[in-house]
């Protein structure tokens, strides 16, 4: 889920109590909620390193743990974010996902993931959807830096960290865990996922509430996902039901190939993937494809639940009104009654794209009918 996804819906009330209660007559969704201390080190290494992206959500935390760590370890951190920024992109989210194949309760767990991580991290990783075609080649960047990454984390244990966290993480944590388990458990996201992409899901969603992942809500191995303790029960049913869609088909299937041909060559969408600000992340058509697919039904699927933001809004004040693609696929779910129905998602993508659907101007003028803008002013928003 996108951060300005997140914040916004910050602000909107909990789910209806009535639509909690009949969804948990036939709720299939089983969810785990807890904390990670572990996670909650790497996340806070972002703000840490100094990147404003970052520091806007945690000013008064990093100036006062900053101090406590050693230059050297200080350095370190700068000079790994900039060379994961011209690799990987984000900070912590590029080590998250490695390290969600192994324990990561405390700070302490993730080192020992460090110092085995062939053993421990590298099987799960491998068996994922997210060992795409160059997995082995990100395998051996992660493994590069998993020194530096150690390093830092052991500066920032003898900093104690851990204790800082507790401080500020452990009055909240069990009056918001308890809520959250409690409101949660009447939600079926895994019935509705089911419903929309024709596909089987395991039944447990884990949750993991963390003090310093703003503005993230992150999906890593298996149905966890990290998101924010800040943030309230609607946000999370709403990252839930975007993040375990990831990925929404498979990304080297028939589907996906015919999407691609056909969206790259849209004048306008290949505008958007090289034009768009590097730090919203989705640098490549398929990427795009993957997030803005994936966007689209979690709209429908948030509408179902009762926990949906207005689709206009969301993507013309999200990342910069970049996510078109994903108002042309709600408006086409909409057009075709797959809304309504569910069924395949797969073969719902390969119609569209073998009848002509997701060119233009059909593709353009449904996003613009969901975006209330017109055809020709769908990007930038002005």
């Amino acid at each position: 889920m996108n951060r300005r996804d997140l914040l916004r819906a910050a602000a909107l009330a909990l789910v209806p109590a009535s639509t909690l209660a009949a969804a948990a007559k036939k709720s299939r969704t089983r969810w785990i909620v807890r904390g990670s201390e572990g996670f909650d080190a790497i996340a806070f290494m972002a703000p840490l390193s100094g990147d404003p992206f970052y520091t806007r959500y945690y000013e008064k935390e990093v100036a006062q743990f900053e101090p406590r760590m050693p230059r050297d370890a200080m350095a370190a951190l700068r000079k790994l974010k900039a060379e994961v920024a011209a690799t990987d992109g984000l900070l912590s989210p590029s080590f998250d996902l490695a390290l969600s194949g192994g324990p990561d309760d405390t700070l302490g767990d993730i080192l020992h993931s460090l110092d085995n991580a062939e053993r421990i991290l590298r099987p799960p990783l491998r068996a994922s959807p997210y060992w795409e075609d160059d997995g082995d080649e990100s395998w051996r960047r992660f493994m590069s830096r998993v020194p530096v990454v150690r390093s830092i984390l052991v500066a920032m244990r003898d900093a104690g960290f851990p204790e800082f966290r507790a401080a500020i993480f452990d009055p909240k944590a069990s009056t918001r865990l308890s809520q959250a388990r409690e409101r949660l458990a009447a939600v079926d996201v895994i019935s509705e996922a089911e419903r929309f992409t024709g596909r089987p899901f395991d039944p447990e969603i884990e949750v993991v509430l963390l003090e310093f992942s703003n503005p993230h809500g992150i999906k890593v191995i298996g149905q966890k996902f990290l998101t924010g303790i800040g943030y309230d029960d609607k946000i999370t049913i709403q990252t839930a039901a975007h993040e375990i869609l990831h990925p929404p088909v498979n990304m080297r299937g028939p589907a996906a190939k015919a999407a691609l041909a056909v969206l790259n060559e849209d004048a306008l969408l290949r505008r958007i993937v090289a034009e768009h600000d590097p730090a919203f992340g989705y640098s490549t058509m398929a990427g795009i494809l993957d997030e803005d697919l994936v966007k689209a039904l979690d709209q429908v699927i948030s509408e179902r639940l009762g926990v949906a933001n207005d689709p206009a809004e969301r993507w013309t004040e999200q990342d910069d009104g970049m996510h078109v693609l994903a108002a042309g696929f709600y408006g086409l779910m909409q057009e075709t009654g797959f809304a309504k129905t569910g069924g395949n998602l797969e073969h719902w993508l390969l119609r569209q794209a073998k009848d002509g659907s997701l060119r233009p101007p059909k593709l353009h003028d449904v996003a613009a009918k969901v975006l209330k803008r017109a055809p020709d002013r769908l990007w930038p928003v002005k």
